[in-house]
């Protein structure tokens, strides 16, 4: 696909500046703002970006908000409450079942029972998307949540580590679609037959996840120097952890980037179990110090992606994901070189000893895997 000659890819790391050009972003839009988010929480920097939106609705922009259930903290409502009372339109992917004061954003049109049962059978289904879509002209998105944890320490955050991106100067017009049809709970594989060519990697079909898998395990069988990847969740598939290992048995450079701790404690564990096969096979594997790595990035030579999905199993098989092929070859320099300094602040693993010294890892992380198949 030829890339427009105007694009621009602007890649943020530091939160800050991100919250800075997000809110700036609203403030600046003139007709439109679709907002969807994973996580939106009750803190300052949500109250920052419940005022620009107010203010934005307030000046007659049509303002769309979307939010996932699990994702929505408990005091959502009060939030929405005063978006809706400015002017804002306000929805909940899937509402956890005993929030009911939920039940009224939901996107289902489902009543009573009916929707109460919907619930539960949808439960293990999530909107993990981070998206902005302003005046139909710009996007944002990556692995930034409507929370404080992203901040740094002085700025009352946790320092979570993430990458994202702002698009400007691309049709946009396949984001809108996949946008439009969550929104208004349009039939999905008509909508997904409509979708444009364009960089954008959707997965809100069956038969979207499955062509996505299958290019990237394409890309990985057929890389010739290098595959990096940064992830927070790093649950491989059987698929995923052979192709890896064969890559680097053919000489490709692998590297892998985790946490070494997380917001969901077992993950670092669960990710041990396939540590050592991966160590085994050359791969080089680094751990995060210090503070929670939450960017979801591929390098894969000269191809690279930033985006919202991790390399598990919930990604692959249940939630919302969005993700989006860098265009230009100054934006993938930006990114390779975001990962070496990341690789700085990280501890790269020991094959011996780690088979010495973390065997309950491995032990409990099989278990977790086993045990919760369905969910990480």
């Amino acid at each position: 696909m030829k890339q427009p000659s105007s694009l621009q890819e602007i890649i943020y790391t530091d939160a800050n500046a991100y919250f800075d050009g997000l809110i700036n972003a609203i403030n600046q839009a003139e007709s439109s703002i679709d907002f969807e988010v994973y996580l939106f929480d009750n803190d300052e920097l949500s109250n920052r970006v419940v005022d620009a939106l107010t203010k934005a609705a307030q000046k007659n922009i049509k303002v769309r908000l979307l939010t996932d259930g699990v994702g929505a903290c408990i005091s959502f409502y009060q939030i929405a409450n005063k978006l809706l009372n400015n002017g804002v339109e306000v929805k909940i992917f899937h509402p956890l079942p005993w929030h009911i004061e939920q039940w009224r954003l939901s996107l289902t049109t489902f009543k009573g029972l009916t929707k109460l049962l919907h619930l539960f059978s949808s439960i293990n289904k999530r909107d993990h998307r981070k998206l902005m879509i302003i005046d139909q002209r710009t996007a944002w998105l990556g692995s930034f949540n409507i929370s404080q944890k992203h901040l740094p320490k002085e700025n009352k955050g946790d320092h979570w580590r993430d990458t994202a991106i702002q698009i400007k100067g691309m049709d946009l017009e396949a984001l809108q679609i996949a946008f439009d049809s969550c929104w208004n709970k349009s039939p999905k594989r008509q909508t997904a037959l409509h979708l444009p060519s364009s960089p954008f990697m959707f997965n809100f079909t069956r038969a979207l996840r499955i062509r996505q898998h299958k290019r990237f395990l394409k890309r990985i069988k057929e890389a010739n120097e290098k595959i990096w990847i940064t992830n927070a969740y790093f649950v491989p598939d059987k698929k995923l952890l052979e192709a890896l290992v064969y890559a680097s048995y053919r000489g490709v450079d692998v590297r892998i980037l985790l946490p070494k701790t997380s917001d969901i404690f077992f993950i670092p564990w669960a990710s041990a179990y396939f540590y050592s096969r991966l160590l085994n096979s050359g791969i080089r594997i680094f751990e995060f110090q210090y503070r929670m790595l939450h960017a979801k990035t591929l390098i894969i030579d000269d191809w690279a992606s930033i985006g919202s999905s991790n390399l598990n199993r919930r990604s692959l098989h249940h939630d919302l994901e969005l993700d989006y092929s860098l265009q230009l070859s100054e934006s993938k320099k930006i990114l390779s070189n975001s990962f070496e300094t990341d690789l700085r602040e990280s501890e790269e693993l020991d094959a011996k000893r780690f088979k010495q010294t973390r065997a309950w890892q491995r032990i409990i992380g099989g278990l977790l895997v086993f045990l919760l198949a369905r969910w990480v």
